[in-house]
């Protein structure tokens, strides 16, 4: 079995990432993240398969799914494209956003050679120089202008014969390119038209005479998806010359945005007869429908992919209906293989023609076997919401929506602090429009071995189901808006919310809108769920479902939870929902008839059952004594947060309303009464964003942060924060704030937008430049004790279990994770051996006859040893956990310093023996 491959890369070179080097915290480098949008790569012998990331190009073995070797891209470039030499297998070429091109030894993890073209290469295609052993590399270079360029590279001694000849130049982006028979023959995909380039100097094999003859048809539909078959006649037949032309039988498929297939055979030909026709006509211009191709049609959304198989007889296809098609060409037939959980975004054919390599919509890459369709290989990724560079706030657009950038709900694992628990959305398709997708699912993902776990469905999904309804709309699932593990993490509790979408409310439509609105919120559904770790199954079973847990009677709807909190000290977990009440859920072992019910496995532990245990109401209104209050009169609360104390006997509440001339109320909850004991009005909580409790500390997250002493209940420190791009009203879904109970801190982690002007790309200046500025705080200090910037949105903040580390998820799907540094600990210099004076002993004699007084100085040495004996330190079990539980087992520091760590507690100044 393959073994996952760490990199350890140096962070102080980093740009984006200010962080002293006598700092007391180091940020990780970031792993993880979405695969780009690129064919995957079989290796010759089909052994490996190569995906890349925007970091590096990985090498995966398709017997194990394992990552074997991966070849990281420079500190500041972004992995853009790649493809295989066609004169070494064991080469393959990698471009960058940098304008560099790298030639790889995959094998040997070994770079050859490196090239800088100068360029942003979006797509690459290598064929091999006729009559030569050299690679010539096609390079699609974006720009002002979309060119197609030849490169012959060469490195070493030969560096001055690389080369450069250009073929293409138009003004539209180019989708894809594909090169047939050693260069001879070239098609081009962009949005609305292909274009088939055709040398037309075969027999002259330089660079330099590489001329190709164009042309181009236009499709009425956007193509999303296209493939070229070559069919390869007799070489030459009886009477012919070599040196006379062969004729090109070219196949073109492709697929539009409307779900149909397109197929058009020998396009040549056919574009030869066009022409043809239309020598003396003034429009020349080539329209799709001239060709009469053929029309297939099963997709009912764009398609996605689309491949020819090895021999020509099947097209393979796929889209968002998460169902692969094989069409066979002379018979008509389909055959389908659904149910792939996503939808499908590329699809390649093995070499040899043996296997599929499937890439979905979920971060995943699946390889089948083509003869019975059933899987080989499964490579997971982290699958947590992503949010693409065109879906971040533009300089022109002041009416974005923050909503994209709500929280992930996340845990650290407590049974294992390498595990994190985070939701994902069951699929992601690559649209340029946004759009926030459910999402019903849990995956767990061990950071140490950088692998996916296990994936488990927390809500109704649509993964065996129908997922189109009878008007044709996709089924929306339910979402996991919250998510906790108990103390010890033999629980889970989890809050899922569904509305009805607006179209399917249209025969409830009155003309107006608000009463529309009203309607549909209604119907909402909100389940409260507490899930129990199944240990012999490696899953979570569920135990007890809560329907409405925060129900409005007087108008018969389900009010949002608003937080879900787990308690530290024992079982349990709090709520606070929309009709501001505060409520705390324990276990109970069910009985019947005084006799403890069993589970179905007759285990000695009886079936538990989740309830209410106290509810604590909350008035929007501070003064209790006024009666006249009608409950229709209280507000209904914008936001809230919960946060408990480390030994659950305190729970706090934040509570934000609409009106702005309301700042908000913090309440101090004695869990064991249910109690208010204080509410403190004194903070502005009006844009409540997050609330924690840090030892006797009250931390609050607003339009600044609060640190509040509840032992002496007075403010301490209040930090603003600088949110750059984003108003005091938008900020509360995008601040994410954690505490570290272990190690007596809590981190804050703020987006920050702004104008992109030192991008060098046209497009790039529209996009405002986006990063997370993460801090780390003591409460006691009113500065940040750490701090640095990371790319992109942090969508999820968690504390480390056990640890004194945080794990930060961005929106690249990327986790990092904060460390506390450790010191090397040095043991104590034992003092210099003392000796009588005036007496020596000469190394000579060591190893001669003992001394007469050899027994006297053994008498001396046993009387130290007794006194040594009488004077050995206690060495308590919580001074070794001190050690050992320092950080997760990731980021332990070297053997050698905890050695001297234990060595260090045992050891002692020895006592000073009076002379006899």
């Amino acid at each position: 079995m393959g073994v996952p491959v760490k990199h350890v890369r140096k962070t102080a070179k980093s740009k984006q990432k200010h962080v002293k080097p006598s700092s007391a915290w180091t940020l990780s480098e970031p792993f993880g993240g979405w695969f780009i949008t690129h064919d995957p790569l079989f290796s010759q012998d089909e052994k490996s398969l190569m995906l890349a990331n925007a970091r590096a190009l990985q090498i995966y073995s398709t017997e194990t799914s394992l990552l074997t070797a991966e070849l990281l891209v420079g500190t500041y470039g972004v992995l853009l494209a790649y493809a295989l030499s066609s004169t070494n297998p064991n080469h393959v070429y990698v471009a960058d956003s940098n304008g560099l091109i790298t030639l790889w030894n995959w094998v040997a993890s070994k770079k050859i050679g490196r090239w800088d073209i100068g360029a942003k290469i979006q797509q690459l295609a290598v064929v091999t120089q006729p009559e030569s052993k050299q690679d010539l590399v096609y390079c699609y270079e974006a720009g002002d202008h979309h060119i197609l360029n030849i490169h012959a590279l060469f490195g070493g001694d030969q560096a001055s014969k690389t080369d450069l000849k250009m073929i293409l130049k138009i003004n539209s982006p180019i989708k894809s390119i594909q090169v047939f028979l050693h260069g001879k023959l070239v098609v081009v995909t962009c949005a609305n038209s292909i274009i088939i380039g055709k040398r037309s100097k075969i027999h002259k094999t330089e660079l330099q005479d590489f001329v190709y003859v164009w042309r181009e048809f236009k499709t009425s539909k956007g193509i999303t998806a296209s493939s070229a078959f070559v069919r390869i006649s007799e070489r030459f037949d009886t009477g012919k010359q070599p040196s006379q032309d062969q004729k090109d039988h070219v196949d073109l498929a492709i697929g539009d945005e409307t779900g149909l297939i397109l197929l058009f055979e020998d396009v040549l030909a056919s574009f030869a007869a066009i022409e043809k026709s239309k020598k003396d006509a003034k429009n020349k211009s080539v329209d799709v429908e001239s060709f009469k191709p053929k029309h297939l049609h099963w997709h009912r959304e764009a398609v996605g992919s689309l491949k020819w198989s090895l021999d020509g007889n099947y097209l393979i296809s796929g889209g968002d209906e998460t169902v692969l098609v094989i069409w066979q060409l002379s018979t008509g037939k389909q055959q389908h293989l659904p149910h792939l959980t996503a939808a499908i975004e590329n699809i390649v054919v093995s070499p040899s023609g043996a296997s599929y390599a499937l890439t979905l919509a979920n971060n995943s890459v699946i390889v089948l076997s083509t003869s019975e369709l059933i899987a080989k290989s499964n490579v997971i990724g982290i699958q947590s919401r992503r949010i693409d560079v065109e879906q971040l706030p533009r300089v022109s657009n002041a009416t974005f929506s923050f909503e994209r950038f709500s929280p992930i709900p996340m845990v650290v694992d407590p049974k294992n602090s390498s595990l994190l628990i985070y939701t994902v959305p069951s699929s992601q398709p690559r649209h340029p429009k946004f759009t926030l997708h459910p999402e019903p699912y849990i995956q767990t993902y061990d950071f140490t071995t950088f692998r996916p776990v296990s994936r488990q469905a927390l809500t109704r999904n649509n993964a065996t189901d129908p997922n189109m309804g009878p008007e044709g709309r996709r089924i929306q699932e339910p979402s996991v808006k919250f998510l906790q593990t108990s103390y010890d993490g033999k629980w889970l509790a989890t809050v899922d919310e569904w509305v009805p979408p607006k179209a399917d409310m249209g025969y409830l439509d009155e003309g107006m809108s608000e009463s529309n609105e009203e309607e549909r919120v209604y119907r909402r559904e909100v389940y409260l769920k507490f899930w129990e770790w199944d240990e012999q199954n490696g899953q979570w079973s569920l135990g007890t479902r809560v329907d409405a847990p925060h129900y409005f009677e007087d108008i018969g709807a389900c009010g949002r939870v608003l937080d879900l909190v787990f308690d530290p000290s024992s079982q349990g977990f709090a709520t606070v929902g929309e009709d501001r009440s505060v409520r705390i859920w324990r276990p109970k072992t069910r009985l019947k008839d005084g006799v403890t019910v069993r589970g179905a496995n007759n285990s000695s532990q009886g079936l538990v059952t989740w309830s209410l245990e106290r509810s604590v109401e909350i008035s929007s209104k501070l003064d209790v004594l006024d009666t006249t209050t009608d409950t229709r009169d209280l507000l209904v609360p914008q936001n809230s947060c919960l946060a408990f104390s480390a030994d659950g006997s305190v729970l706090a509440v934040g509570m934000s309303w609409a009106s702005e001339s309301d700042p908000g109320v913090v309440h101090i909850i004695d869990t064991e009464n249910g109690t208010v004991r204080r509410s403190i009005t004194e903070l502005d909580v009006s844009a409540l964003s997050a609330l924690i409790i840090v030892g006797r500390h009250l931390v609050v997250t607003g339009g600044s942060i609060a640190v509040w002493d509840l032992v002496l209940d007075q403010l301490v420190h209040c930090i603003s924060i600088d949110t750059p791009g984003i108003s005091v009203s938008d900020r509360a879904p995008v601040v994410r704030l954690a505490a570290n109970e272990y190690a007596g801190t809590f981190a804050i982690s703020c987006p920050q937008f702004e104008q992109n002007t030192s991008s060098k790309s046209r497009g790039s200046r529209h996009l405002k430049k986006t990063t997370s500025k993460v801090s780390i705080y003591d409460p006691n200090q009113s500065g940040p004790v750490w701090s640095c910037k990371v790319a992109g949105v942090v969508l999820a903040l968690a504390s480390e279990r056990g640890g004194k580390g945080y794990v930060v998820l961005d929106s690249s799907s990327s986790v990092r994770l904060v460390s506390a540094k450790v010191d090397p600990l040095q043991l104590i210099t034992p003092p210099p051996e003392s000796r009588p004076k005036g007496t020596t002993e000469p190394v000579e004699d060591w190893d001669q006859d003992e001394p007469p007084n050899s027994v006297a100085i053994f008498d001396d040495s046993e009387e130290l040893i007794r006194h040594s004996e009488n004077d050995k330190p206690v060495v308590r079990p919580e001074q070794l956990q001190e050690i050992f539980a320092i950080a997760p087992s990731h980021a332990l520091p070297p053997v050698k310093d905890l050695f001297n760590a234990v060595v260090r507690l045992y050891a002692r100044k020895p006592r000073v023996i009076s002379a006899v």
